[in-house]
């Protein structure tokens, strides 16, 4: 719906009223926002991404991620990337071609990166032409880190790590919620034996350090008890957005309703017709 408002200064505001929410209940990092482009009514979570326009979303995305961070509130662009099904999320591969992911499914992570500026990067369940997410050196370290600049860290989903020595050399800098596969059991081991380089260790606690310093997470307390937690200044622009977000169609040649008596056929296009 905030995509639909067309509106950059819209989506600043929003983003500014739920880095507030985040500060008023002491949360440092806000899991948001969504940019995986919609290709199917199905999936389950279209609910949270910014449409089907690449353009578009990475135009909406950038002042959503400035808003957020304006309040102290790191935010977090997800799902990186073709996180397109929630069915079988573990095990399935999204199969898409270079110029296809540079076009159309990449372009609005990159605004959330070089635009943006945002803080985290989560990476998603699924397969990425045949390797996880979590462990694809080309998606994170190649595309993210080296190509787009990325200074923050990355994070996975939860429980979308799979293979600690693969996620750590592949560039992911955090597994969420809980160190399953990245711990010391399984990453001493591999430093010892050269698997894993230490540097590689140094540069994900050099990551995180970096941006939660910088935004200021060790210098005073995160809540803000000014800011209630059912905030009247937050719902008026919620509702603002709401309505901003309304496309109404002007009937002004009354096309509607169907004159029976002058329409000849229909077409009815599209895969669901």
């Amino acid at each position: 719906a905030l995509t639909a408002t067309w509106d950059r200064e819209m989506a600043r505001k929003v983003g500014v009223a739920l880095g507030r929410d985040c500060r008023a209940r002491g949360v440092n990092i806000l899991l948001a926002p969504a940019v995986n482009i919609y290709r199917s009514p199905l999936c389950g979570r279209n609910f949270e991404y910014m449409g089907e326009d690449p353009f578009l979303a990475g135009q909406m995305v950038a002042p959503l991620i400035q808003g957020i961070q304006s309040q102290e509130v790191l935010a977090t662009v997800k799902h990186f990337a073709c996180n397109n099904q929630e069915w079988d999320r573990h095990n399935i591969s999204s199969e898409v071609d270079q110029r296809t992911l540079h076009e159309i499914y990449l372009p609005a992570f990159k605004a959330a990166v070089q635009e943006g500026k945002v803080g985290c990067v989560m990476t998603a369940y699924n397969l990425l032409n045949g390797v996880h997410c979590s462990q694809d050196d080309w998606l994170i370290n190649q595309t993210l880190k080296t190509n787009w600049g990325f200074n923050g860290f990355v994070m996975s989903d939860w429980t979308s790590t799979y293979d600690a020595v693969a996620a750590a050399n592949a560039g992911l800098d955090l597994e969420m919620p809980e160190g399953k596969f990245m711990n010391v059991t399984n990453l001493t081991p591999a430093i010892q034996d050269g698997r894993v380089k230490e540097s590689v260790i140094d540069d994900k606690v050099r990551r995180i350090l970096r941006t939660v310093i910088a935004a200021g997470f060790f210098d005073r307390p995160q809540q803000r008890k000014d800011i209630p937690l059912n905030d009247p200044q937050n719902a008026a622009v919620a509702l603002e957005g709401a309505r901003e977000s309304i496309v109404l169609l002007k009937n002004e040649k009354r096309p509607l309703p169907l004159d029976r008596t002058k329409i000849k056929s229909i077409a009815v296009l599209g895969p669901n017709a």
